[in-house]
C-alpha cells in the first residue's frame, strides 16, 4: 500500500471481545446494508448491528453506507454507529461527499466501510472509475471509494479491500472498475490480500475475469458453482456478493444467511492465512560432515564456462559434499598455462566472493539496528550529512538494503586521485527514480551502507565484520584484503591491461580503488566458511555458542521487501526466490546471492539445504558466458534429491518437457478430481483444458483446491508455488465437453521442482491410466 497520512477512525472497543474466531482462521463478512433500510421498507440500523454481531465476524466490508447523507437514514453516521455498537475499528470510504444542505452541518456522504477487531494499522481510500449517480450526464471518471486496510491478524499483515461496482446493465464500466482494482491490489502482490463486496454481476460475468487470475472466490473454492445467492432476499436469484481472497490464503467455509434486514444478504466465509511460519532458527545445528542420498554435485558443477571451482552442499547440518575441480590457476599475462605450473582447485581455495561481500555489510547493519545504533527508517543523511545533496535527503538504510533507493548501479571512480575524493563523488550521485518507486540492483548503495556502519561506529568495516561476524563463527579464512601469506590458496581472477593478473586483491575495480573494503565487494572467503555463515542464517542468527543475529533481525533480512516489483524479489541485502540461478531450490522462502567473480551462496530454509559454488568464471576474462546454467543445475540436483511422494499408489504423472499433456476422453458433464504437486518459476503455467471439438480448440476449465489449510479456486490455471505439498482438485466438466487435459507449459529451460498430477478421479472412479495419452508426463516416484 502507497503511505499516505491517514484518517483512521477508531471506535470503542469492547473490553475483553475476542481478536480472532478461530486459532487457525478469520471470520470475514460482506454485507450490502441498503443504508439500514430492511425487506420491510424500514430503517433499522440496530437490527442490522444484530445480524452482524451474531456472525461473530473478525472484518466487515460494507456497501451502502450513509454519512449524514439524508433524511433515509435520519442524517446518521452509520459507519461510526455500527463500529461503536459492535465494539470494532472502522475506516469509511465516501463515494460521494458532497456539502451539506446547511451550513455548519457534518458534510453529505455516501460510500462503503470496513470494521474490523483487529487494529487498524494503516487505510487508505483509492480511486476506481465510476459513472456518478450524482450527475444528470455522468462519464466515467476515477473517483474515492474503493478502501484498503491493513491489519495484523495473529502475525500475518494482512490487506483488506472493500468495492461496490456499477450496477448498471452494460458492462463496460465494470470491466474497467475491474482493471483498476487489479491495479491497486499489484501494490500489495505477495501479501495475504481480501476482496469483499457487492460486484453487481455473476462469476462467470465476462468483466470479471480478469479478477480470477489474481483472487480466489471464497464460494466457488469452499462450496462449489451450485449456490451463494445474495439478491435480492426473498427469493435471491443471482450470486454477486463476493468474498475473495489471494493465494495464499485458504477458505474453510462459506455461507449466505438469511435475514431481512437490507435488500442483500449478507455473505459469511472462515478464511485461514498464512501463518508467520518462520522455518529460519527452527534448529541450531553445526555442520558436521555426513552422507545423503544426492547425486555428485562435482561432475554436474565442471561443466561450466570457468577452469575450476568448489562445490559444497549441506542439508540438515550434514555435509553431503566438499569437492574440488578444475584449476584455479590456468592463466597468467602472457597466455595459457602448461599443465605443470597451474595450480589446481583445492576445498580450501580463497575466492574473491564480490557481491556477496553485500551479505557481511548487511549483517552489520542488522547487528546495528538492534542495538538502536542505526534506525533503518531514517533517513541516511542522518548519518552521512554530505549524502543529502541531489534530492536524496529521504533514502533510508532500508532503500538501499533493498535496492529501492533510486541510486544508480554504479559510478566510475578511477578519474578521482584519491579515496575521499572518490567517496565524495559517490555522495554527489543524483538519483535515478524517487525512493522506494523502483528497484535498480546498485554497487553504491551497499557501499553507502558501509560509510555509515563506519561514521556511526568510528571503526573499518573489516574491523566491524571481523568483530560482529568472522571472529565469533571461527571464519578463520574470510578477510578483506588477505596477506600475500595466502596467495597460493587464492584463486586468481582476471588478467587485464591495467592491473596484469589480479591475485589476492579485490577484482571489483570501484572497491580496488577504495582501498579493497568497500561495503559492496571485498570479502574474500571459502566455501567451508560460507556454509557456516548461511547455516548461522538458517538457524535463526545462531551457531552453536555464538549469536550474530536475533531471530528477528534474520525474518526481517529473508522477507521480501520488494513484492511491488514484479522479479525484484528482495530482503535486506539478500536476493529472494530467484530461480534464474537458485533453480529447482527456489521457493517463496528460499534466500541467496551471487558474485560477479563466479560465486554463489543459496539457502532453502523448507529443506534445510545449503548450496555453495564457487567458481574462477573471470580468469583470465570477464566476458565469458553465465554461470547462471550451471547454477542452476547443481542446484536442481539438491532440490530433486528431495522426494516427492506420489498422492496415492506407486507412481505419479511428472511434467517432464518443456510442454506435456495428459489427456483423457470423458463424457461431458462428469465429475472431476485429481491430486496437484506444483512448484514452478512464476511464469511456468499449469492448466486444465476442455475441448468440445476433438482437440482442436481448448478452454480453461475452473476448479477448486483443497489441502490441509484449506480451499480456494482457479480460474483454470496455476503458476509459480503451492507449498511443497499435494492439494485436491475437483470440478464438473461442461455438458459439451468431450476431452480434459492437464498440461504444463515451461520456459524453453524447466525450472522450478515440478508439477505432478496423480489420483485421476471421473464420476468418484479412477480413471483408466491406459487410456490417458502422454506426451511428456512420465510416471514417477518421486
Amino acid at each position: 500500500m502507497r503511505r499516505l497520512v491517514l484518517l483512521v477512525i477508531a471506535a470503542l472497543l469492547l473490553t475483553g471481545a475476542s481478536a480472532v474466531a478461530s486459532p487457525a482462521g478469520v471470520r470475514v463478512l460482506s454485507f450490502n446494508i441498503h443504508t439500514g433500510i430492511g425487506v420491510d421498507n424500514r430503517l433499522d440500523l440496530t437490527r442490522v448491528a444484530q445480524t452482524i454481531r451474531a456472525t461473530k465476524a473478525d472484518v466487515v466490508g460494507l456497501q451502502e453506507v450513509d454519512v449524514h447523507w439524508s433524511a433515509r437514514s435520519d442524517w446518521a453516521d452509520q459507519a461510526s454507529a455500527l463500529a461503536s455498537a459492535l465494539g470494532m475499528h472502522v475506516f469509511f470510504a465516501p463515494i460521494y461527499d458532497l456539502d451539506p444542505l446547511e451550513p455548519g452541518k457534518p458534510r453529505r456522504q455516501f460510500g462503503v466501510a470496513l470494521l474490523s477487531r483487529f487494529p487498524i494499522l494503516s487505510a487508505e481510500n483509492h480511486k476506481i472509475t465510476r459513472l456518478s449517480t450524482q450527475s444528470s450526464n455522468p462519464v466515467p471518471e476515477l473517483m474515492p471509494g474503493f478502501p484498503e486496510i491493513v491489519i495484523d491478524v495473529r502475525g500475518v499483515r494482512t490487506h483488506v479491500y472493500t468495492t461496490h461496482l456499477d450496477y448498471r446493465g452494460d458492462p463496460s464500466v465494470r470491466r474497467t472498475q475491474v482493471a483498476d482494482t487489479l491495479r491497486v491490489l499489484g501494490q500489495d502482490r505477495g501479501a495475504p490480500r481480501i476482496l469483499v463486496g457487492d460486484f453487481n454481476a455473476g462469476p462467470e460475468a465476462p468483466e470479471l475475469g480478469p479478477l480470477w487470475t489474481e483472487l480466489s472466490d471464497g464460494w466457488l473454492a469452499a462450496r462449489g458453482r451450485s449456490g451463494g445467492l445474495t439478491y435480492p432476499v426473498d427469493p435471491p436469484d443471482r450470486r454477486i456478493d463476493y468474498i475473495t481472497a489471494s493465494s495464499p490464503v485458504r477458505f474453510r467455509s462459506m455461507d449466505v444467511l438469511v435475514s431481512p434486514v437490507s435488500d442483500h444478504l449478507p455473505v459469511l466465509g472462515e478464511l485461514v492465512l498464512p501463518r508467520p511460519r518462520s522455518p529460519w532458527g527452527s534448529a541450531n545445528q553445526v555442520l558436521r560432515r555426513g552422507t545423503a542420498a544426492v547425486p555428485p554435485l562435482a561432475p554436474i558443477a565442471a561443466g561450466g564456462p570457468y577452469p575450476g571451482g568448489v562445490v559444497l552442499g549441506a542439508r540438515d547440518g550434514v555435509i553431503f559434499e566438499h569437492s574440488a575441480f578444475g584449476d584455479a590457476l590456468r592463466h597468467d599475462e602472457n597466455g595459457e598455462l602448461p599443465p605443470a605450473p597451474r595450480l589446481p582447485m583445492r576445498p580450501d581455495t580463497i575466492f574473491d566472493v564480490a557481491s556477496i561481500s553485500k551479505l557481511f555489510t548487511s549483517v552489520v547493519a542488522m547487528q546495528f539496528a538492534e542495538r538502536g545504533r542505526v534506525d533503518l527508517d531514517a533517513p541516511i543523511a542522518r548519518y552521512l550529512p554530505e549524502f543529502a545533496v541531489n534530492g536524496k535527503g529521504t533514502v533510508t538504510l532500508r532503500h538501499v538494503l533493498t535496492h529501492t533507493s533510486g541510486l544508480p548501479a554504479g559510478l566510475a571512480v578511477g578519474s578521482y586521485p584519491t579515496i575521499p575524493e572518490r567517496l565524495a563523488a559517490i555522495y554527489r550521485v543524483g538519483l535515478r527514480a524517487a525512493p522506494g518507486t523502483r528497484y535498480e540492483y546498485s554497487d553504491l548503495s551497499l557501499i553507502i551502507v558501509g560509510k555509515v556502519l563506519e561514521r556511526v561506529s568510528g571503526r573499518t568495516l573489516p574491523e566491524l565484520v571481523a568483530e560482529g561476524i568472522t571472529e565469533p563463527l571461527r571464519l578463520r579464512d574470510t578477510l578483506y584484503n588477505p596477506p600475500e601469506s595466502l596467495r597460493g590458496r587464492i584463486a586468481p581472477t582476471q588478467v587485464t591491461t591495467a592491473r596484469g593478473l589480479i591475485w589476492g586483491v579485490v577484482h571489483d575495480s570501484t572497491s580496488w580503488y577504495l582501498g579493497g573494503t568497500a561495503g559492496h565487494a571485498g570479502v574474500f572467503s571459502t566455501a567451508a566458511d560460507l556454509a557456516v555463515f548461511a547455516q548461522m542464517l538458517l538457524n535463526g542468527g545462531r551457531y552453536g555458542s555464538a549469536r550474530v543475529l536475533s531471530p528477528e533481525s534474520v525474518r526481517a533480512m529473508t522477507t521480501n521487501w520488494n513484492a511491488a516489483f514484479a522479479g525484484a524479489d528482495r530482503g535486506l541485502g539478500l536476493d529472494v526466490y530467484k530461480h534464474s540461478f537458485m533453480g529447482a531450490m527456489a521457493t517463496p522462502s528460499t534466500v541467496g546471492h551471487t558474485g560477479f567473480t563466479g560465486t554463489s551462496l543459496v539457502i532453502d530454509p523448507v529443506t534445510r539445504s545449503i548450496l555453495i559454488l564457487m567458481t574462477n568464471r573471470v580468469h583470465p576474462t570477464s566476458s565469458g558466458p553465465s554461470v547462471n546454467p550451471r547454477r542452476q543445475a547443481v542446484a536442481d540436483a539438491v532440490a530433486r534429491s528431495v522426494p516427492v511422494r506420489p498422492f496415492s499408489g506407486p507412481t505419479s504423472w511428472l511434467a517432464t518437457a518443456p510442454t506435456s499433456t495428459l489427456t483423457a476422453a470423458v463424457k461431458g458433464g462428469a465429475a472431476i478430481e485429481f491430486g496437484l504437486w506444483a512448484d514452478t518459476e512464476p511464469g511456468d503455467v499449469f492448466a486444465l483444458e476442455t475441448s468440445a471439438d476433438g482437440g482442436t480448440t481448448w478452454q480453461p476449465l475452473p476448479f477448486s483446491l483443497r489441502d490441509g489449510d484449506g480451499a480456494w479456486s482457479s480460474p483454470g490455471t496455476v503458476s509459480g508455488f503451492l507449498g511443497r505439498s499435494w492439494a485436491r482438485a475437483s470440478t464438473t466438466l461442461p455438458a459439451a465437453a468431450v476431452l480434459v487435459r492437464w498440461r504444463q507449459t515451461n520456459n524453453a529451460e524447466v525450472q522450478g521442482r515440478g508439477v505432478y498430477v496423480d489420483a485421476i478421479l471421473v464420476d468418484g472412479k479412477p480413471a483408466d491410466e491406459a487410456k490417458l495419452i502422454s506426451s511428456g508426463f512420465a510416471p514417477s516416484t518421486t
